[in-house]
């Protein structure tokens, strides 16, 4: 079986969405590159990293098939950090946190409307 390396999400502003990855999800900026077609900012959580990919001349990059569902985070306190997610004014897909077998879970979204979880394990 191979690691994950990265999970790549294309982004309209890398900036905004640096922001909210750095502020929001405490994740930390770990490396970045650009050329003249591309821009990537990789975000690492825990030990998994995140790359953030702005396109310069095609916004949204050419593919339909392939996307990422959504991005899980695992937490400690579901409700502190759902509370914190409430302090940025950032959309929760449920009223409240689902409980799924052993793991209470929460939906939110991203600048972007990515999908995004946070999974805390009971």
């Amino acid at each position: 079986m191979h690691e994950v390396a990265h999970i790549g999400v294309v982004v309209k502003d890398i900036d905004k969405s640096v922001n909210f990855y750095t502020t929001v999800l405490d994740c930390q900026r770990e490396e970045s590159y650009q050329d003249d077609r591309i821009r990537l900012e990789f975000i690492k959580s825990g030990q998994q990293t995140i790359e953030l990919i702005q396109y310069k001349q095609d916004p949204a990059g050419s593919r339909g098939f392939g996307f990422v569902d959504h991005i899980a985070f695992l937490v400690q306190d579901i409700d502190r950090e759902i509370a914190r997610l409430q302090q940025f004014n950032v959309p929760l897909l449920f009223d409240q946190p689902k409980l799924t077998g052993n793991k209470r879970i929460m939906f939110f979204t991203g600048p972007d409307g990515e999908r995004l979880e946070f999974v805390q394990k009971v």
